[in-house]
């Protein structure tokens, strides 16, 4: 069986997917590490789309802090589905080849989005999508980089923490709308305890939360 776990950055998709790991034996795959693949193999002249995130890692802070607070967030949902399309490749490839081997895995990542699993009906797959427009979740993001030294998000600005919360306010209502319009689940976070959320995408997965 194909899982698949989608919705915005920093919602904790990839947290959620290890406690599945952990309890039920399934790989686990990142949207974001096929995508790295991609861009080993393709060029920003045949992929342009796939590299702009890329670039906007690779820009100082100071500039990435004046860009996320004074872009329009659904210019940047819009990058984002952009580059999910060109990922999405490699992501239905590894799909393939894990229902042909007979194999379960578990495909998490921005990448997953409503439009582009339902194409996903020739299949056997089961899918959620988990998102938070609380007003708080500023306070969820800072509180996930303290606790992680790798982050890079520990060293930014209030400011940008605000802009990008705004980012995955904007973005988790897009996914919810999309993921009506396709018939799919999608999961509010906000005011839940994440611990529940954990459960919930399980039973909405089909797995066992015990």
């Amino acid at each position: 069986m194909i899982f698949l776990l989608g919705g915005p950055p920093r919602v904790g998709k990839s947290i959620i997917s290890n406690e599945i790991r952990q309890k039920h034996a399934v790989s686990v795959v990142s949207t974001d590490t096929l995508g790295a693949v991609l861009e080993n193999v393709l060029s920003p002249e045949s992929a342009p789309d796939l590299f702009v995130f890329g670039k906007f890692n690779k820009m100082p802070m100071a500039e990435r802090v004046k860009l996320i607070t004074t872009k329009n967030p659904a210019e940047l949902i819009d990058y984002v589905r952009k580059e999910s399309h060109v990922v999405w490749k490699a992501v239905d490839a590894f799909i393939r080849r894990e229902n042909d081997e007979g194999r379960d895995a578990l495909i998490e990542g921005v990448a997953v989005l409503p439009e582009l699993v339902s194409r996903l009906d020739n299949f056997p797959h089961r899918v959620v999508f988990i998102g938070n427009q609380g007003e708080n979740h500023k306070e969820n993001i800072k509180k996930s980089a303290e606790v992680n030294e790798r982050d890079w998000m520990r060293d930014v600005s209030d400011q940008y923490i605000s802009a990008f919360a705004m980012f995955v306010k904007r973005m988790s209502a897009y996914i919810e709308q999309e993921a009506k319009k396709y018939g799919f689940e999608y999961i509010e976070m906000n005011n839940e305890l994440f611990e529940n959320v954990t459960e919930k995408v399980m039973k909405s997965l089909g797995l066992s939360a015990s």
